[in-house]
């Protein structure tokens, strides 16, 4: 696996004969379907280490028996391909590298306006996929949009639905009645909806937090016994109780605004190195930044490079904090770069962490090929309970 900056005059067929790899690879796992990148732009470069040219009569199935590859694997390794439809002629890969690191979990956000494709191409790495469906707010919790279709194919896909649950109002964990009706309701949702859990964004208030952690405590015992698990969405500064005593959390990424942003061993390594030592890392999934920042605006990492690509901006990339920017006439965009992912990637490896979660609408396409190339993907993953346990003050 290579990280390629482009230089000056240089294009995709010289990138590919550079590396002795097909042209069209590099395009699709860097979403660069036509034209040049943008000077200063990074580019995944996957070298396969086995390939398998396409006969008459191929299909994906039959790649699959011939080879003792499992399908979705297949599929990952070659996000071009579409339903079972393959050309004679073309190379398909088999392996990209031998990945250094052993199982991880993938989780998926599906957010409503998702299109299908994306949530097709994102498939083959999920092993979970979180329906952010529902809000709850002071006058109870409302459905966003229709998720049966979703779930559906999240089973035939045999994949794990998990419902996400954004909570906008913190007054109700003041009262017990409150919290265990609001406990009844969720559950209900998961089970009703066809789900296997439950992601729950966590309280804000600081000062509720011992009322929150026992919210997490009841509604994980409510939980056990009908085979479903909680999840909490934290940050760094979350309690541990938040964490601690659901089946699962995800780490919120801690760089996410770029503010006071001295270097990623500073930022990104600390704040998930702090985390690994106090709490419980291999039941945590480390949410991988998927958005450009301008101003106080917001935009897809892949459409904020259509847009420097478009406009012939020069891309610059800092070797310290790891975050890539151009200039746009008076606005600086800003994201996190190819080598930003890898490290997270790496640093989820070395502290042990369950995996990944991101955003699918969202997330770049090479950022789903660098997870697969680094990582053997945990399809079934059961997450246990941890109740009970103890930590030192």
């Amino acid at each position: 696996m290579q990280i390629h900056v482009t230089q000056k005059g240089e294009s995709i067929k010289d990138i590919a004969e550079k590396y002795g790899v097909c042209e069209e690879n590099i395009r699709v796992n860097n979403a660069l379907l036509d034209g040049e990148p943008a000077v200063g732009e990074e580019l995944l470069v996957l070298i396969p280490t086995r390939t398998y040219t396409a006969k008459r009569g191929d299909s994906i199935d039959r790649i699959s028996l011939r080879f003792g590859a499992r399908k979705r694997d297949i599929m990952a390794m070659n996000p071009h391909l579409s339903g079972e439809s393959i050309s004679v002629g073309q190379t398909i890969t088999l392996r990209s590298s031998e990945r250094p690191y052993g199982m991880a979990v993938a989780n998926g956000y599906f957010y409503n306006g998702c299109p299908k494709d994306k949530l097709e191409r994102a498939m083959p790495y999920l092993t979970y996929l979180t329906v952010a469906g529902y809000a709850a707010d002071e006058r109870g919790i409302r459905k966003l949009y229709s998720d049966k279709s979703i779930v559906e194919a999240a089973k035939e896909a045999n994949k794990i639905p998990l419902v996400r649950i954004f909570d906008g109002h913190t007054e109700r964990y003041k009262d017990e009645r409150a919290r265990k009706s609001f406990g009844d309701e969720l559950v209900d949702i998961a089970k009703n909806g066809g789900y296997k859990g439950i992601v729950l964004n966590s309280c804000k208030d600081r000062s509720l937090s011992e009322e929150y952690t026992s919210f997490i405590l009841d509604m994980r015992k409510k939980m056990m016994g009908l085979d479903l698990i909680l999840i909490t969405e934290i940050d760094a500064d979350s309690p541990l109780g938040y964490s601690e005593y659901a089946d699962g959390s995800v780490m919120c990424y801690p760089k996410y605004a770029f503010d006071n942003l001295k270097s990623f061993d500073d930022g990104e390594r600390r704040v998930l190195a702090d985390f690994a030592c106090q709490g419980e890392s291999a039941k945590c999934f480390i949410d991988l930044p998927s958005l450009a920042r301008s101003g106080d605006g917001y935009t897809a990492i892949s459409e904020a490079l259509k847009k420097a690509r478009r406009e012939n901006k020069e891309i610059k990339n800092d070797e310290n904090t790891l975050i890539s920017s151009f200039n746009c006439g008076r606005d600086e965009w800003r994201y996190s770069s190819l080598k930003n992912i890898q490290g997270l990637l790496e640093l989820a490896g070395e502290y042990d962490y369950s995996g990944v979660c991101f955003d699918i609408m969202r997330t770049p396409v090479s950022h789903l090929m660098m997870y697969n190339a680094m990582f053997k993907t945990a399809y079934h993953t059961r997450v246990r309970s941890r109740e009970g346990c103890s930590r030192e003050a």
